[in-house]
């Protein structure tokens, strides 16, 4: 025989045989486990429901109810269920035996009794019931002490069981609680959606889970507060629950507002630095053409004057005059092309000039083909929006003729659902729009930001070999977006 074990468990035979009582109780004692008897269905279930036994051996055939409805009583009893069952029977045929694991048994031995056998199923059972309970404790843990709210329901939606953050976070003792309606924490203006959601999660199988979901929660004292709301389904010895996981997101979304905020502000800031500049660039072509111009332009017609006046008489003098006058025609040259550069006077007309003005002088300058499309010529709208579309068209532009290697390019202009859709493509070689996006370029930030400014968005599409399409969609007459929803 093999020696004590020494485990302490607790062991209940229930057994109306004396003999063989007797004998499992000697054997099991001997192993250091603590014996518990019974002779009949009846007082065994008793027994069993004062005792809480570690393993139960339960005789087939005796007095009462048999050994299986004995079983089938215990597995309906949820501080028992789990208990491991062993059955004791002079039957040894495969009808008995299938029998006793399907009414929950866990393992089947015969009389006479083998006590090496009987000996080693016990180990084995008690080594494994002892596991399962060590599991379930950390399992126990593990919810009690998690970081979020957890909460086990019913699926009638009646909670099981919460953890610890759960009565933090909303406020309650843990018997308030348990048996109530998960409706008791959402605000009553949320009922109805949560109605909706329960008839899509009781579909739910396990593994199929609803990540982040955003809704409102009511604490024990009628306040209310944002949470990150997880559900997903546990298949457990009771039978399937739901569980719902909160996380409290009220502080996360106050700091992702005040980020918004502050992400507006500087928008703009940036926007209203942009007009700045482009007011600036106004006034400084403005004064350039007007006042720079004009004194050049009386310069030269001085310098003709002078040549009619005394240079038929002094041919060296002649010479000097023409070639002053070269020098301002270059000058004045100068001051245009100064002029244009900081304020086409094309935009004085309107988006559409000025977009055919600027596919001219790309064309001209890069020596690119550029095809202007605009479905309506005479489209009004406030400068500061057109002088933000042609920057953008600019930016592009400069893009192309330094980096794309095309051969031609389409600029397309369009109105639909009172929105600009401005497109600039080219058939050049393309290039990685994602990493182009986490390079950081501030030449595509840029017209990101002026779309943005303008209540719209701006989007990029290319690939290797295959182009690039800039495409901004800005609203027609809406003033830009002032606040952000986070």
């Amino acid at each position: 025989m093999s020696q004590p074990t020494r485990s302490g468990a607790r062991i209940l035979v229930v057994e109306d045989t004396p003999e063989i009582r007797l004998l499992a109780t000697v054997l099991l004692e001997s192993q250091g486990h603590t014996v518990y008897s019974a002779d009949d269905g009846e007082i065994g279930l008793a027994k069993a429901l004062e005792l809480r036994p570690d393993l139960i051996l339960l005789d087939v055939v005796m007095p009462g109810p048999d050994g299986y409805e004995v079983c089938r009583r215990l597995k309906k009893d949820a501080a028992l269920r789990d208990v491991p069952v062993i059955f004791m029977s002079a039957q040894d045929d495969v009808q008995a035996q299938t029998l006793g694991f399907e009414v929950g048994g866990a393992d089947y031995v015969t009389k006479p009794l083998s006590v090496p056998v009987l000996l080693a199923r016990v180990r084995t059972h008690l080594a494994l019931h002892a596991q399962r309970r060590s599991l379930e404790g950390m399992f126990r843990d593990a919810l009690e002490y998690a970081p979020d709210a957890i909460i086990l329901a019913d699926p009638q939606w009646r909670i099981v069981q919460v953890n610890a953050r759960t009565l933090a976070m909303f406020g309650y003792q843990r018997e308030q609680l348990t048996g109530q309606p998960v409706e008791m924490l959402i605000p009553q203006r949320l009922q109805t959606e949560h109605f909706q959601r329960r008839m899509t999660d009781a579909d739910r199988q396990p593994g199929d889970l609803a990540l982040g979901v955003d809704t409102g929660c009511l604490r024990s004292d009628g306040s209310e507060f944002f949470g990150d709301l997880s559900v997903g389904v546990l298949h457990t010895s009771r039978g399937p629950l739901l569980m719902a996981v909160v996380r409290d997101v009220t502080e996360s979304r106050r700091i992702q507002q005040e980020m918004a905020e502050s992400r507006q502000r500087l928008r703009d800031l940036a926007a209203q630095g942009d007009a700045l500049r482009e007011y600036e660039r106004k006034n400084i072509a403005r004064e350039v053409h007007d006042e720079l111009g004009q004194v050049l332009t009386a310069l030269r017609m001085d310098l003709t004057h002078a040549d009619m006046t005394f240079g038929a008489t002094n041919a060296d003098l002649k010479d000097r005059l023409q070639g002053m006058r070269v020098l301002v025609d270059r000058a004045i040259q100068g001051v245009r092309n100064v002029a244009t550069h900081l304020r086409p006077s094309a935009l004085d007309m309107g988006v559409v000039p000025a977009l055919e003005w600027l596919g001219g002088e790309f064309q001209r300058h890069a020596g690119i083909p550029c095809h202007i499309d605009v479905d309506t010529p005479a489209i009004e709208i406030p400068e500061h929006r057109a002088i933000a579309l042609f920057r953008i068209v600019q930016e592009s532009l400069t893009n192309v003729s330094r980096y794309a290697q095309a051969s031609s390019v389409q600029i397309s202009l369009r109105q639909a659902d009172g929105q600009l859709v401005l497109k600039v493509r080219d058939d050049g070689q393309g290039f990685d729009a994602a990493a182009g996006a986490k390079g950081g370029s501030f030449g595509l930030l840029g017209m990101q930001e002026r779309a943005l400014a303008l209540g719209g968005e701006l989007t990029l599409e290319s690939a290797i070999g295959s182009g690039t399409t800039v495409t901004a969609r800005v609203p027609l007459h809406q003033e830009p977006l002032r606040q952000e929803t986070p």
